[in-house]
């Protein structure tokens, strides 16, 4: 009697700190975030790393107390998939397209870690990218790609084009007025929030992922006329506000091609 009664002591002390499922879900989120985006914060990890724990109170016990060797072997499984997913860059779920974001599922390897579901899916929301972030990346990204278009088409421009216009081609694109204007009210009105549920989507917010994906598919003709493709048209609330951002592209670049023909 005193033998057995030692066996669950004994069980309990078999213990090992390892990776928790909440730390392996966040390391493939922020990994993913990381691989398709520039303005990941510092902080990504500890945030998403809160919003997990937050549904899943094993996590804390499984990285600092430790689990049994019974329970670690389940959990290794589990873990061992998330980290083969991030090796091989698996992120539909994460990064893809709406509805690979909808498909989005653990693997069948973490379906006995508790609340399996709700802490997957509090670990990628808390990874994707604020409202604030995908209004400046979508900026970000169409300056960029102005910059490139116009090196493309005029060569390398003179450092005194840039001392006479008073900053570069993507200062210049961020401040135009119709591309600024936009950035404000993108920022001011959080146009691009995180959804809650992916039963009721942002249309714009998603407008903006799909329109910066084809960005790079774009002719350099069609990014400094400002030549918007249909499919970022959800990017913005109104025809006016798609209108005065694509004029933006197009007043920098006539007024970078035309200083550049006069330091000719």
């Amino acid at each position: 009697m005193r033998i057995l009664s030692l066996v669950p002591l004994l069980w309990a002390c078999n213990t090992t700190p390892q990776t928790s499922y909440c730390e392996a879900l966040c390391e493939r989120a922020v990994s993913c975030e990381e691989g398709h985006r520039d303005n990941t914060s510092d902080a990504l990890y500890d945030d998403c790393l809160a919003a997990a724990e937050a549904e899943n109170d094993n996590c804390q016990t499984q990285s600092k107390d430790g689990v049994n060797a019974a329970s670690g072997a389940v959990l290794t499984e589990c873990t061992d998939t998330l980290a083969e997913q991030q090796a091989a860059g698996e992120c539909d779920d994460q990064t893809g397209r709406i509805d690979d974001l909808k498909l989005g599922a653990p693997p069948a390897t973490c379906s006995s870690q508790s609340n399996t579901l709700a802490t997957y899916t509090a670990a990628r929301y808390a990874a994707w990218e604020t409202s604030d972030e995908l209004c400046g990346r979508f900026v970000d990204s169409w300056c960029v790609r102005l910059d490139a278009c116009l090196v493309s088409q005029l060569g390398d421009i003179p450092p005194e084009v840039w001392d006479n216009l008073g900053d570069d081609a993507q200062g210049l694109c961020a401040s135009s007025s119709g591309i600024s204007s936009f950035s404000s009210s993108c920022t001011s009105d959080t146009l691009y929030e995180r959804e809650e549920e992916l039963t009721d989507v942002n249309l714009a917010r998603q407008g903006a992922r799909e329109c910066l994906r084809g960005l790079d598919d774009l002719s350099c003709d069609e990014v400094l006329s400002g030549d918007l493709p249909e499919t970022c048209a959800a990017a913005f609330t109104s025809t006016d506000q798609a209108v005065g951002f694509a004029s933006g592209l197009l007043d920098v670049s006539e007024l970078i091609a035309e200083a550049v023909k006069k330091s000719e």
